[in-house]
């Protein structure tokens, strides 16, 4: 999911592992983040809406992965 209140509800249920597509970009939901026992699994993704083919961004792909990571 990446919608903090259905993230925030599966925490409540217990879940063992979250996904977010869009890498938990909703700084104000990470302290019950770090409460939870939750594994995080933290993906890139550059757009937002439907998923669509799109050119990679021009100059090397991990430093472009990374940068996004870092702005988390």
């Amino acid at each position: 999911s990446y919608q903090p209140a259905t993230q925030a509800y599966a925490l409540s249920r217990g879940v063992a592992y979250l996904n977010d597509i869009r890498g938990f970009p909703d700084a104000a939901f990470y302290p019950q983040l770090a409460k939870s026992s939750a594994k995080l699994v933290v993906m890139h993704s550059v757009q937002d809406g439907q998923a669509d083919r799109r050119e990679a961004p021009a100059g090397d792909i991990m430093d472009h992965i990374a940068a996004f990571f870092d702005a988390r």
